[in-house]
């Protein structure tokens, strides 16, 4: 047996015979409530710590989501923009194109008035 192992054992029988009798109990409880009340303590200290940190995870989600819900709203709106240029470009240009078996619009209204003298 080893020196160590004979003081560990050797210890902690005297701790369980002053903690048995009624006056080892009755003098190690104050310590006991003390670890008890510091534990208490300290679950609640980090109870209210994680509760931080967890709001603060999701405020910073929160944030990240909204940034990314409006730059998504601005490509949209810019690809929107875009397509609706785009169209606009095509109707002008296809009212200014001349189709080939249109009459000039000089040549439509003297057409017109012949028309009517008929």
């Amino acid at each position: 047996m080893k020196p160590f192992q004979f003081a560990l054992g050797a210890l902690t029988g005297a701790a369980a015979v002053l903690l048995l009798n009624r006056q080892g109990t009755q003098r190690v409880r104050p310590i006991a409530k003390a670890a008890m009340k510091a534990a208490v303590m300290a679950y609640h200290e980090a109870r209210v710590q994680s509760a931080e940190l967890a709001e603060a995870a999701e405020d910073l989600f929160a944030e990240a989501k909204a940034e990314a819900t409006a730059d998504i709203f601005a490509a949209a709106v810019a690809a929107a923009q875009a397509k609706a240029a785009h169209a606009k470009h095509e109707t002008t240009s296809e009212a200014t194109a001349k189709p080939e078996n249109a009459t000039p619009p000089g040549e439509a209204a003297a057409a017109r008035a012949a028309g009517e003298k008929a």
